[in-house]
């Protein structure tokens, strides 16, 4: 496995995660009922953070590789 695949592999996953968030943030935007905005709350929202967790550690990784961090 290279070095550079990791940090695509966690961007992707990074990308996924966003995704459900967004849509589970639609389903509530368009049609909230409790059950979809408890989910949203409980679900979504840490997926996000998450998400941007894995991003900022892709994007410094990626520094790294390139000695420019």
């Amino acid at each position: 496995m290279s070095p550079r695949g990791v940090p695509a592999r966690v961007l992707r996953l990074a990308i996924v995660l966003t995704l459900v968030f967004n849509v589970l943030a639609l389903l509530v935007m368009v049609h909230t009922t409790p059950i979809v905005f408890t989910l949203f709350m409980f679900g979504a929202q840490p997926l996000f953070v998450i998400a941007v967790v894995l991003l900022i550690g892709a994007v410094v990784a990626d520094l790294r590789a390139k000695d420019l961090f």
